[in-house]
């Protein structure tokens, strides 16, 4: 019998390496991310295991920081060596974990994946294999690194709280700006380093831990790390004093706190936000060239135009930026005015985040979080608004005079009428409840959220939830709404209202003194309605629902406001979050991060003297419509899938071709498809190729309502056009059936074999291979393994029933 992945691994590779000069228990780790979540049937779940990576890691010099080098794809030694590449999953994973190199092997022969050319060599005996000091020779050459000791003190250094304090994923980003560092050093200006990783994937701690081996390696004295708001000030100072003690501390204009190492404050902190002569505290209390490292958190928001001069009074200095979101600048392809004016206030301090630090050199996307398990995932509900029986959604057609001239209409302010002429001839969806107020509407979409909240709840409205509103009066609103809907509730069960459900949460209001009570009380502060202030730099892990009740054009501010939902909270036992979402905002999935550009200033085209704009006419008056009938429609189900690298909205239609895509390519028969399906390890690889690229099977049988169905028949009948047959059906052919192989069989090995088709009727195919298999009752009242091995070999009686029970 030939030796599983494991067995191989462990016989023959290991030795293999150990051959060539590679350490068993120094160069050779495995790195296990943790189990995805899938959400099936509504519910987040783990899967049994996470991905498994075999990294060989050597130090550039002895007593050094271990460099990961490369990545092994370990396979069983009956299948050719060039099977885990075939796969297709290796290049991702040797981009991941920053490693030049990838090989797969059977334990006999290895091939090499070349990252450069994207060409596989031959196959070549284990006995072959580099050497560490070929590797290292090769790894320095490929990424333009000079081997001297002076050059490489970034990389040798090791790390200050140890490499497994991080995630795989987070040393290689600092590997990768360090790599980058060493590079442009040679050149005039400071190194520029752009890092783009998802919310929820620890940046902050990334910045701590490579400014730490920044300042080891002896490279910088000072560092500065900026933010915009205080929320982010304070998350990131836990990092940075983990990493540097009490030498790492918040600025403030009353303390510029001159003796501490690392320097923490907010652009606001600065003094910036006054501009022109008032730029006083910085440039008087940090001279230029006072920092050695600056960090720039949040780049693509407003680290730019009026904060651009600490960045310039600094010009020797590393310079970091962080982000989710880099922002590329593109001119408009559209004058539309509504556009420009929803995304006006993103984007006036913003430049181009490529062209200023460079493309990334590390990228870890959420679609790769979710992967890892390390982020949570997202279920999507969509809804279309219908006003007064209107044939066209809002989001389509906006709401017109006409639409409103025979309803109430008041201004906001004094609650005096006014007439229709007192409200735009066409109003964009964007300007709804901000400018054209509907109670109606506002009381519709509040009851349709809290139904849909008790629904997918469990029937607990206690579920921490971000309602994304047009305005400060929308989010009063709202908040008013929610609050009536939720003591309703509370008096209809008997139930004891907690102290406060909604709230808005708006600078306006003071709101971010409210965020520490909805980040850490359970049974306070659960519905936060807000219109900016919960868009980025907010931690709050527990956060099960978002809800898009405005309108949103801009991709960054889209990408910025999910990212509220993406964090893991174990204690709570969230797994995954929901979107609900009114205004179809989850259709900028998979755009990109652009943005146009800011006008010239003064108004002027280039160069020379310009005119002053004319002042603005005044704004028109808020109007109140009261009377119009809001229906809200389903929009139809849609899956999160990885389209070209990007997490996209698509189809169930879509999501299903792409799996038989996908399964056809990987198994283009139905023969070969029931072969691998009856070898356990052969199907769970199947599943794994499939579900590392998003794609569950569970999916399509909920979506075809094939609860009674095998895996097995789901997959087959959409893939490859059998007939399915439910579990049910195939138990009961077995059974009338009576194959030719069960007749001289003992009369106890075949009662016991008649249970597990019994469990395969209840439970389908995995409970055919589970160890519980043989804990339940029924099996163990026909004596189980022991009266299977009455008839011969258990695995090979296993093998039959399954090969009869999905016979042809």
């Amino acid at each position: 019998m030939s030796r599983n992945e494991a067995q191989t691994r462990f016989e023959l590779i290991d030795p293999a390496l150990e051959q060539r000069g590679w350490s068993r228990t120094t160069d050779i780790r495995i790195e296990e991310t943790l189990p995805a979540v899938d959400i099936v049937y509504g519910k987040g779940r783990r899967r049994p295991k996470g991905r498994t990576d075999y990294v060989l890691r050597r130090p550039l010099e002895m007593a050094s920081e271990p460099i990961p080098l490369g990545i092994i794809e370990a396979k069983r030694e009956d299948l050719p060596p060039e099977h885990g590449l075939q796969q297709g999953r290796n290049y991702r994973v040797g981009q991941l974990h920053h490693v030049p190199f990838v090989f797969s092997s059977n334990g006999h022969q290895f091939v090499e994946y070349d990252e450069f050319s994207g060409a596989t060599s031959d196959p070549r005996p284990m006995a072959d294999f580099p050497t560490p000091q070929e590797l290292i020779d090769r790894y320095l050459n490929q990424r333009g690194l000079t081997p001297s000791k002076a050059a490489l003190q970034l990389l040798l250094t090791s790390y200050a709280q140890g490499r497994d304090y991080l995630r795989y994923y987070q040393d290689a980003a600092i590997r990768s700006a360090l790599e980058k560092i060493i590079r442009d050093s040679l050149g005039g200006l400071g190194p520029r380093v752009l890092l783009a990783l998802s919310t929820g994937s620890g940046k902050t701690r990334i910045a701590a831990a490579l400014i730490r081996r920044l300042f080891d390696s002896g490279v910088m004295g000072k560092a500065l790390f900026v933010c915009d708001r205080t929320e982010l000030r304070d998350n990131g100072l836990g990092d940075f004093q983990a990493a540097f003690g009490n030498d790492a501390a918040e600025v403030d204009t009353g303390n510029p706190q001159k003796n501490a190492r690392v320097l923490i404050a907010t652009y606001q902190t600065l003094d910036h936000s006054k501009g022109g002569e008032y730029k006083t505290f910085f440039t008087k209390q940090y001279p230029p060239g006072y920092f050695d490292v600056i960090v720039i958190d949040e780049c693509h928001r407003s680290a730019w135009g009026n904060w651009f001069d600490i960045l310039q009074c600094n010009p020797n200095a590393i310079q970091i930026g962080l982000t989710a979101t880099p922002r590329k600048i593109q001119l408009p392809e559209t004058h539309d005015e509504d556009i420009q004016s929803q995304i006006e206030r993103d984007r006036k301090l913003l430049a181009d985040n490529l062209r200023y630090f460079g493309e990334p050199v590390y990228e870890y996307s959420y679609i790769q979080g979710v992967a890892d398990g390390y982020l949570a995932p997202a279920d999507l509900e969509t809804y279309a608004l219908f006003h007064d029986g209107h044939e066209n959604p809002e989001r389509v057609r906006g709401v017109s005079r006409e639409d409103v001239q025979s309803k109430t209409l008041t201004d906001l302010t004094t609650g005096k009428r006014v007439s229709p002429l007192a409200v735009a001839e066409k109003n964009q969806p964007s300007a709804l409840e901000a400018r054209l107020v509907m109670p109606d509407r506002v009381n519709t979409m509040c009851e349709h959220l809290f139904e849909r909240l008790l629904a997918t709840g469990d029937d607990d409205p206690l579920q921490k939830t971000i309602v994304f509103c047009a305005s400060d009066h929308h989010a009063d609103l709202v908040a008013n709404k929610l609050n009536g809907l939720y003591g309703q509730w509370c008096r209809d069960h008997g139930q004891k209202r907690v102290h406060t459900y909604a709230f808005k949460c708006m600078h306006s209001s003071n709101g971010q003194t409210l965020i520490p009570d909805f980040r850490n009380r359970q049974r306070s502060h659960i519905i936060a309605t807000t219109k900016d202030l919960l868009t980025t730099g907010v931690n709050v892990p527990c956060v099960r629902n978002i809800v898009f009740f405005r309108y949103v054009q801009s991709p960054i501010l889209f990408h910025q406001m999910i990212g509220r939902g993406t964090r893991i909270h174990e204690e709570s036992g969230k797994l995954m979050f929901r979107v609900f979402d009114y205004t179809g905002a989850t259709s900028l999935f998979g755009t990109d991060f652009i943005s146009p550009p800011s006008p010239p200033p003064h108004g002027g085209d280039g160069p020379g003297p310009t005119t002053p704009p004319p002042p603005p006419p005044p704004p028109p008056p808020r109007v109140k419509v009261h009377g119009v009938q809001i229906e809200v429609q389903d929009a139809g189900q849609f899956n999160l899938l990885g389209v070209d690298g990007r997490l996209t909205r698509v189809t169930p239609e879509q999501y299903q071709a792409r799996i038989i895509e996908e399964l056809t390519a990987l198994v283009p028969s139905l023969a070969e498809f029931r072969d691998r399906w009856l070898e356990p390890s052969e199907r769970r690889d199947l599943m794994q190729l499939l579900s590392a690229q998003g794609l569950l099977a569970e999916k399509l049988r909920e979506a075809a309502a094939m609860d009674d169905y095998d895996l097995f028949d789901v997959l087959a009948a959409l893939a490859y056009g059998i007939e399915p047959l439910t579990r049910a059906e195939r138990a009961a052919r077995f059974g009338t059936g009576q194959p030719d192989w069960l007749f001289p069989l003992p009369q106890a090995t075949g009662n016991v074999i008649r249970a597990i088709v019994r469990q395969f009727e209840m439970a389908g195919t995995e409970a055919l291979e589970t160890p519980e298999l043989w804990s339940v009752d029924e099996v163990k009242r026909e004596h189980g393994l022991v009266a299977l091995r009455q008839g011969g070999n258990p695995a090979e009686l296993l093998r039959k029933t399954k090969e009869t029970l999905f016979a042809a």
